[in-house]
């Protein structure tokens, strides 16, 4: 399977100072350029659940959720 990439849409492009849209950046490398610009320039939005957003990036490759671990006691809560 190939490692998640992620690339800033045009329209958000102005908002990440560090990255341009066009380009595709590993996902691990692109969270931690999101994080550390909420952190240390301050937000210019409100972050959404996922870091970084689906509204402001499109991804391609890798397993976008991962797998839920299977239940191995009876006793555990069924989802």
């Amino acid at each position: 399977m190939s490692k998640r990439e992620g690339c800033v849409r045009p329209e958000f492009e102005q908002w990440y100072p560090r990255l341009q849209a066009g380009i595709w950046y590993p996902a691990d490398e692109l969270t931690a350029v999101v994080l550390k610009q909420l952190k240390d320039d301050g937000p210019r939005w409100h972050s959404e659940d996922r870091v970084p957003s689906d509204t402001h990036f499109q991804f391609r490759g890798g397993d976008p959720e991962p797998e839920r671990a299977p239940k191995t006691r009876h006793l555990d809560p069924r989802d």
